[in-house]
């Protein structure tokens, strides 16, 4: 079976990159993703920091205290203030 350009793209995607293209997309799309890719690869961006909170706040009792790694994903805190 013949490849087509789109194939290659795929291949080549994969092959230097470690990602698969979805196939549906059009060649200009498959393209324009190879390129952001390599453009990517040369220059990386930057991970974004993470904010961490300050200050929460517990909505059923009202009191106010600094954040604790341990409050994470607890419901009943409501964020009041961030670390700079």
């Amino acid at each position: 079976m013949a490849k087509t350009k789109k194939d290659e793209l795929y291949e080549e995607a994969k092959k230097e990159h470690g990602v698969k293209l979805d196939r549906r997309l059009t060649l200009a799309q498959l393209q324009e993703q190879k390129e952001q890719l390599a453009k990517n690869k040369k220059n990386p961006p930057k991970p974004v920091k993470e904010p961490v909170p300050k200050l929460v706040k517990n909505v059923i009792t009202g009191n106010v205290f600094e954040y604790n790694e341990i409050f994470k994903n607890n419901p009943d805190l409501q964020i009041i203030e961030w670390e700079k």
